[in-house]
């Protein structure tokens, strides 16, 4: 058994759970020893009540240097939750070992590890003895001002530093705008650390691989500390990346066999061949001979077969498409058909009349139709 003369003023005054489980009656025992390792500091009612006073769920000083004093500490509370939620303190260095006094986690026997803090803000079987044995040591008053700041004190936040927070207006239901400004909670910083320790964990031989992640670990310096004493000397930064971008036609593609529009054919030039099409259809009807017949019988045919080309193209590339998927059994919709892939881009609206008039034409329809018709039928 660890004798209290064997321990540091570290194991005593600590934002950490010191790992040494206490029984319900050594508690009052405890924080004789607290208060003995404060070497003479005395917890006054003042101190006690800023410590609390600059205490919250999120530290604006964590956003920027230039805030406030008086405006440093933000205290949300959920409207869903009948649980406050856990804060952190923000005070001067000075104020750090009365912070680890408050704020010291209690590993007490067959009760679930909090501070005294936490005591007063969620009680439960054991905060009544263990707030008790406080106040019998440090005294009434003491244990008074800490439930009256943190619990009946309306701490709010009026101004902020300019040009340090990000700003974001959002519309009002009643008409105007809403100035928003997203800070994260203070339990991030500590939280961010927890979450990802297990990616850092040495790799044993024989064991199951280590998952790891694109985390980074950066000792900090005091200053960020001074924000509060609670947050630890390193940060953890995550490397978030987005997902690969789908190229353009693979993204078309996709969004068919979502529900989507068939994928668009990009080609430039054939909008140039439509109208000339146009043109020549214009210039048949009045000039008509073989020659002229001729040429615009093969304009209408090469427009069809690569029109048709792509469409079956594009059909070869969703088949494979499909087959990665795990549910095969989508239901595609239907290709369109040539007229509808050789519209299908942007036209002027001049230029779309011109060519929607051409491709519905008589001549147009009846190339489509032969190009459809087996060979012994077109022979004759």
């Amino acid at each position: 058994m660890i004798e209290p003369q064997d321990l540091k003023p570290a194991d005593f005054l600590t934002f950490r759970a010191p790992g040494r489980l206490l029984v319900l009656e050594e508690i009052a025992g405890e924080f004789v020893q607290m208060k003995k390792h404060l070497n003479g500091r005395e917890l006054t009612v003042e101190v006690a009540k800023r410590v609390c006073t600059k205490s919250g769920t999120h530290l604006l000083k964590m956003v920027s240097p230039r805030v406030d004093g008086d405006h440093a500490c933000l205290y949300i509370e959920p409207s869903n939750s009948n649980v406050r939620p856990k804060i952190l303190p923000s005070t001067n260095a000075p104020d750090i070992p009365f912070c680890k006094v408050l704020f010291r986690p209690l590993e007490i026997l067959d009760h679930s590890t909090a501070s005294v803090i936490d005591h007063v803000m969620n009680p439960e079987d054991a905060s009544a003895k263990v707030l008790e044995a406080f106040a019998s040591v440090f005294g009434v008053e003491i244990l008074d001002v800490v439930k009256q700041t943190l619990l009946d004190s309306a701490r709010r936040v009026t101004k902020l530093a300019s040009g340090e927070f990000p700003i974001i207006y959002v519309p009002r239901v009643g008409g105007g705008d809403l100035q928003i400004t997203p800070v994260a909670p203070a339990s991030a910083f500590n939280g961010m650390r927890a979450a990802t320790g297990g990616f850092f964990l040495k790799q044993e031989e024989n064991k199951p691989k280590v998952s790891r992640g694109k985390f980074h670990k950066q000792a900090i310096s005091g200053k960020p500390q001074n924000i509060s004493g609670a947050i630890g000397g390193t940060r953890t930064r995550l490397l978030a990346e987005m997902p690969a971008v789908f190229a353009r036609d693979d993204a078309e593609i996709y969004r068919f066999i979502q529900g989507g529009s068939f994928p668009r054919w990009r080609d430039s030039s054939v909008a140039t061949w439509v109208l000339k099409y146009a043109d020549m259809l214009t210039a048949d009807a009045e000039y008509n001979n073989q020659n002229t017949r001729n040429a615009l019988d093969r304009t209408a045919d090469r427009l069809i077969d690569e029109a048709t080309n792509f469409i079956g193209e594009t059909n070869a590339e969703i088949q494979i498409a499909l087959g990665k998927l795990s549910d095969t059994s989508v239901a595609l919709a239907s290709p369109p058909d040539a007229v509808k892939v050789l519209l299908r881009r942007y036209w002027s609206e001049v230029d779309l009349y011109k060519a929607r008039r051409a491709l519905s034409s008589s001549h147009f329809q009846y190339r489509i139709a032969q190009s459809r018709a087996p060979l012994s039928e077109v022979a004759q």
